[in-house]
């Protein structure tokens, strides 16, 4: 169960494309409240005035808070939930001689710049190809994704032709200008090396980290040291106390689902390991307020030197 866990936030992308322009609900203005418009305003003017040339908006601007925001993407709302969306706007265009061509855009409000980079993180698939837009975005196949500052954006089209993606690219770009925030300051990017790291593989895990419930505020990445290949990750705790803690149960739920070995020591931690089946390997520290690991490592020894790796390059701040 542990293995499938941990897989799951890999899984979200494929669900993107399969969002539905109509909502599984019929969208009724009528049932926003005042405090509901209050709180999506911003992102609901974000997206008025978009229409690309060519193009004609079908229906208003569709606007939804975390109390409804299944109503619009059924399935996928956990996610969001899970990294602390305050809202959600939405408004579809059609090509005006073409109503099957359309260009749907979902922009949310993710609270913190943190948030939005993890929700981007986690529904970033392998193979996608980096865009110039926001603080971070990429294009898979006829989609675009982007972040800036709190938000989110995800623009779903209907197909490859040229001029529903020239538009669409160009309605990613005003969007993307439109909205106000600074960059996120991402704690994770800066600890974790940087060496050897293969490309798009950060991803910010703020619940449920490698699908357990007691490892929370994680960065996680792969990493490609000679032929060996694992994940790495740290996570941030609320003190050198709780550490200890957390530690403590990363210790208990590798005694349960793995065979603990003899921790040894790695330049000046106490380093974890255990075999948990298959032939891989995990290894588990405490720096400080922050846990420390690798998982998925093909050997004890592969798992040493990974983690000899990562404690020697971990930035940990004083």
């Amino acid at each position: 169960m542990y293995r499938l866990l941990a897989a799951i936030p890999l899984v979200f992308p494929i669900f993107v494309a399969a969002q539905d322009s109509a909502g599984p609900v019929k969208y009724d203005p009528g049932r926003i409240t005042p405090e509901m418009k209050a709180r999506t305003e911003t992102i609901a003017r974000a997206l008025e005035g978009l229409t690309p040339e060519g193009f004609t908006k079908k229906g208003p601007v569709e606007r939804y808070t975390e109390a409804n925001l299944y109503e619009k993407i059924d399935g996928r709302s956990e996610l969001f939930h899970s990294y602390d969306v305050t809202g959600m706007t939405f408004v579809t265009f059609s090509r005006a001689d073409d109503p099957s061509k359309f260009i749907d855009v979902f922009l949310y409000d993710m609270t913190t710049p943190l948030g939005a980079f993890g929700v981007y993180s986690v529904e970033r698939s392998t193979g996608s190809k980096p865009i110039a837009t926001g603080d971070d975005g990429y294009r898979t196949g006829v989609d675009l994704f982007f972040r800036k500052g709190q938000y989110y954006a995800t623009i779903l089209t209907s197909g490859p032709d040229q001029e529903t993606q020239k538009a669409a690219t160009a309605l990613a770009d005003t969007l993307a200008n439109r909205l106000k925030g600074k960059a996120a300051e991402l704690w994770g990017l800066a600890m974790l090396p940087a060496r050897n790291r293969i490309d798009d593989t950060v991803q910010y895990l703020m619940v449920d980290a490698l699908g357990l419930d007691f490892l929370t505020n994680a960065f996680k990445a792969q990493y490609r040291v000679g032929e060996a290949e694992f994940t790495a990750f740290v996570a941030r705790c609320k003190s050198v106390d709780n550490a200890a803690e957390v530690l403590g149960k990363y210790k208990a739920h590798l005694q349960e689902f793995g065979e603990l070995g003899e921790p040894a020591k790695i330049g000046g931690a106490s380093v974890l390991f255990a075999d948990m089946g298959g032939g891989d390997f995990d290894g588990v520290c405490q720096v400080g307020d922050v846990i420390a690991g690798v998982t998925a490592v093909r050997s004890r020894d592969a798992a040493v030197k990974a983690m000899t790796f990562l404690l020697k390059e971990l930035r940990v701040p004083k």
